[in-house]
């Protein structure tokens, strides 16, 4: 295999090198599409066989072709175990879910993890392309990057998380390396398998350090039980405490019932339908389940940032091709006491007023012939560390040469990281929800807004940070485990209970395709004067037409198969997210960080340093609070705005009577 120094071959690509970068040429994305579409059979489990009814033909049709029996599903095995018995359950199986299962083993308890797909494979954690923490040892400076989450978040940052991150984002990485999660290859265009690229032959050579599938060898060696493509529809509760959840194996529809001491959920967050950014596992289903439980979502307004490219922007590989098969690059220390400010500040313009203004005001014509290779840019730009020690290791991203994404909006409906989610309190540093025995840890799913506003912190924190938090609510709960007599049986009337709520789509006669209810919402959440340019009656609209699902689509959703029924409970969660953002976005009557609203383009520090939550109601009204923030947090309030706010949203200036800023966007320009 040729090294990055023996072999870049990346510099003036010619057209046959951009047909392969961006994986339009022949059998580029089928290639990835297996990878990435699903997880590897286990070892010797029968592939499912499609089976038409006896005397039947599947493919059966009258003269005029039209198919006359219903296309066979293939049905998967129940799983020979549906009950479960454990201190800690952990709901979900990325990288919060498997530090909590991992951390709460080593404290002693008994542990099972169930996961929607396969651990290792599903959510968010095949995704990430890089990896940072905090490294005092390589001249990492503490005030500097405090400075720059401050202002990048635009002053509405937990600060107690970040020091968290500060604290134990060193350990954290050392904890996934020992794990063999942080293996390092070459990536793909600096090997021989970029000629023709050929993904297999260069995804097999690696598939020893590939971490995808060290996932679950880890978990089953560590004595953690697991119980994969298994969707939790609820979590129970005996009494105030929590006593397990229970869900239904989707490949054959079984229900399982899992009993436990304590629950973490590490359930990620969602989008409305995969587009540009391969989410669609994620559906909003630990957020459904913790705002039925009675506790507060916050900061639903603030949306992810992610881009795809405008000329192919439902197909997510093209964006992410190398994500899946090239390892995690390692990021860090790109801030300094001098870079602070400038570095916030251009990320702010680069990654959400640029793409504001880009969507709002139209695009140039793209061809996809824009190819960017990171590893041509500098260290700063990609990531890596500014430290200057030939020892740190840290050197940011280096993914394969593609095209360059251009178009905003790339998972409608997906947050801005760690922004929105259960919101815990202000002082809380563990997760704990106030349902005893019941943690929150990850994305999506524990509104800790420790990014505030945006996601101004760079590249790679993400995967960081909710390992952080996974360690941390293992732990806990695995205490609380310990100490706790309650039961941890779930109720039979429980079990009764979501048993007939998984079924009830199975017995609608007559009603809606959870698929057709999809793309309904979709098409109302995705205009960008939805998401992006919001006002007020935009956002009414929408709200209009999302209460009409809520009402009349849902209660009539109906399945032929497990698979559907699955779908179908995701469509409520995904409904409910989408009243949630609209109102949270109504609330907030003001623009900040990955916020923008057209009729309100500024900041208002008198009324919105705060955070918005929804919390819902005894009337099952949506009760919408503003909490405001610690005094020490939001900085220097008596600040002229034009230094506190240095970035401009679309007619800013002009309502404060500002100077137009000569170009909004680029990287600390």
């Amino acid at each position: 295999m040729k090294t990055q120094k023996e072999n870049m071959r990346t510099e003036g690509l010619s057209r046959r090198d951009f047909l392969r970068a961006s994986g339009l040429a022949a059998g580029g994305f089928g290639v990835m599409a297996a990878l990435g579409g699903c997880a590897p059979q286990a070892a010797g489990e029968p592939a499912p066989e499609a089976k038409a009814e006896e005397g039947e033909s599947a493919l059966s049709s009258t003269g005029e072709g039209r198919v006359t029996t219903e296309l066979p599903v293939p049905a998967g095995e129940a799983p020979k175990k549906t009950t479960y018995d454990c201190d800690v359950l952990v709901i979900g199986g990325g990288f919060a879910g498997l530090n909590a299962a991992m951390a709460a083993k080593n404290a002693g308890a008994s542990v099972v993890m169930v996961d929607k797909g396969q651990p290792g494979y599903s959510g968010l954690s095949p995704w990430p392309s890089s990896h940072r923490w905090f490294d005092p040892e390589m001249g990492d400076d503490a005030d500097a990057f405090k400075k720059a989450i401050t202002m990048g978040g635009e002053y509405v940052v937990n600060q107690n998380w970040y020091q968290m991150w500060i604290d134990h984002s060193k350990e954290a990485y050392e904890r996934l390396a020992e794990w063999g999660l942080m293996d390092r290859f070459d990536r793909i265009a600096d090997t021989e398998y970029w000629n023709d690229l050929d993904i297999q032959g260069y995804y097999e050579e690696n598939a020893t350090v590939d971490r995808h599938a060290r996932w679950m060898p880890l978990i089953e060696n560590a004595g953690i039980e697991v119980a994969p493509y298994t969707m939790v529809v609820d979590v129970a509760r005996d009494g105030d405490a929590v006593c397990g959840a229970v869900g239904f194996h989707v490949p054959s529809g079984t229900v399982v019932t899992f009993n436990a001491k304590s629950v973490v959920m590490a359930m990620g967050g969602g989008c409305y339908k995969p587009t540009g950014y391969p989410v669609g596992g994620n559906t909003f289903d630990g957020e459904y389940i913790a705002y039925n439980l009675g506790l507060p979502i916050a900061n639903k307004e603030f949306d992810d940032f992610h881009v795809t490219t405008s000329y192919a922007s439902g197909d997510s590989f093209v964006n992410n091709q190398w994500d899946w098969v090239e390892n995690i690059w390692l990021c860090g220390g790109d801030i300094t006491a001098d870079t602070a400010e400038s570095y916030a500040t251009g990320k702010e313009k680069a990654m959400v007023v640029a793409r504001v203004s880009g969507t709002v005001n139209g695009l140039a014509v793209n061809d996809g012939s824009n190819i960017e290779d990171q590893a041509a840019a500098d260290i700063g730009r990609r990531g890596g560390s500014l430290s200057g020690k030939e020892d740190d290791i840290r050197i940011g991203k280096m993914l394969s040469p593609k095209p360059k994404a251009d178009c905003y909006g790339a998972a409608v409906g997906m947050q801005s990281h760690f922004s929105a989610g259960v919101f815990c309190g202000l002082d809380d540093v563990e997760g704990a929800t106030g349902i005893p025995g019941l943690w929150v840890a990850g994305d999506g799913i524990n509104g800790c807004a420790v990014t505030g506003s945006a996601y101004p912190v760079g590249v790679g924190f993400t995967s960081n940070f909710t390992s952080i938090q996974g360690d941390i609510a293992g732990k806990a709960a695995a205490a609380y485990a310990a100490s706790s007599s309650v039961s941890g049986k779930v109720p039979q009337e429980t079990v009764d209970a979501i048993t007939a709520e998984i079924e009830a789509p199975l017995a609608q006669e007559k009603g809606f395709s959870p698929d057709w209810a999809r793309d309904q919402l979709l098409g109302i959440m995705s205009p960008f004067w939805v998401l992006v340019g919001k006002s007020e009656p935009a956002l009414n609209a929408a709200l209009t037409q999302v209460l009409q699902m809520r009402d009349k689509v849902v209660p009539k959703l109906q399945a032929t198969n497990s698979h559907q029924q699955r779908l179908c409970i995701e469509m409520k969660h995904k409904v409910l997210s989408a009243e949630m953002k609209l109102r949270a976005s109504l609330e907030r009557q003001e623009s900040r960080g990955a916020h923008y609203r057209s009729d309100y383009p500024y900041r208002d520090d008198d009324n919105f340093l705060c955070y918005i939550t929804i919390t819902k109601g005894d009337d099952n009204q949506m009760i919408i609070d503003r909490v405001p923030l610690k005094e020490e947090w939001v900085g220097d309030t008596t600040q002229d705005y034009a230094t506190r706010y240095a970035v401009r949203f679309p007619g800013e200036a002009a309502a404060k009577g500002l100077p137009e800023e000569e170009k909004s966007g680029g990287w600390g320009k």
